[in-house]
């Protein structure tokens, strides 16, 4: 895939911040939220399989809705880009990937993701977190990418560690979930360590397999996917970021 190189320090090759691009993998497309996603996004967010280390989510569709709207507006300012996760097949986003600078230039970055349960472990993220890193690094040109995880969360950790993040320090209290600390991973991800490792995730990809996969997680989503979804007024700014330490 190749995008246009913009700056994340403003101008005119700023593009981005007029609306991101669609970035299409080998079986996903990840594209920025709409407010049509809200349906698909509340589903997934009252799985507690998904919701169990995550900061809290919007209470309703229509929050979800304004959650859209405002990450629509971080990106216009160019502080965060907000990325939906839809598979082949599907028309709504049923993962999230999030990007926030932590420095104006947006060398410095931390990232956040979900993904509904029922698309575990077929290829998904691998392959939607693939195209948007690639667009972090070559597009936004983040130097460095951090990430945060509850220790206990050994899915998104192992995540993190396949895409080639190195785990730097232990955060003996980092998150709060409902009066519960948890202990922390801190990740982070260079540029240069990245565009090696993503060779190598490339070469041993099965497309084949993944489809099939995909496939059949469609399958068994399908009757809980509604009619699309138009909210029922403009719709109000909901902050959410995935991970806590953002606010």
């Amino acid at each position: 895939m190749l995008y246009p190189i913009v700056s994340a320090s403003g101008g005119a090759d700023s593009g981005w911040r007029q609306g991101l691009p669609v970035l299409d993998g080998r079986i996903t497309t990840v594209r920025e939220v709409r407010p049509s996603d809200a349906p698909s996004l509340f589903e997934l967010f009252t799985d507690p399989e998904v919701n169990r280390y995550l900061s809290s989510p919007p209470p309703s569709i229509d929050a979800f809705a304004g959650f859209v709207a405002w990450a629509q507006q971080q990106r216009e300012r160019g502080a965060m880009v907000c990325f939906g996760i839809v598979p082949a097949g599907l028309r709504d986003a049923v993962g999230l990937i999030q990007i926030r600078a932590l420095d104006p230039s947006f060398a410095l970055a931390e990232w956040g993701f979900v993904l509904g349960s029922a698309f575990w472990s077929s290829g998904v993220f691998e392959d939607a977190a693939s195209s948007v890193l690639e667009f972090a690094f070559n597009v936004l040109h983040v130097h460095r990418l951090e990430a945060r995880a509850v220790s206990k969360n050994a899915r998104a950790n192992g995540a993190l560690q396949k895409l080639g993040a190195i785990t730097e320090a232990v955060l003996a209290h980092g998150v709060d979930r409902e009066g519960h600390v948890h202990e922390q991973l801190l990740w982070a991800m260079l540029a240069d360590d990245w565009r090696a490792r993503d060779a190598a995730l490339r070469g041993r990809f099965d497309q084949t397999l993944a489809k099939a996969r995909v496939r059949e997680s469609i399958t068994r989503i399908r009757p809980q996917i509604g009619e699309a979804f138009t909210p029922a007024a403009e719709a109000r700014p909901y902050p959410f970021y995935l991970t806590s330490g953002a606010e």
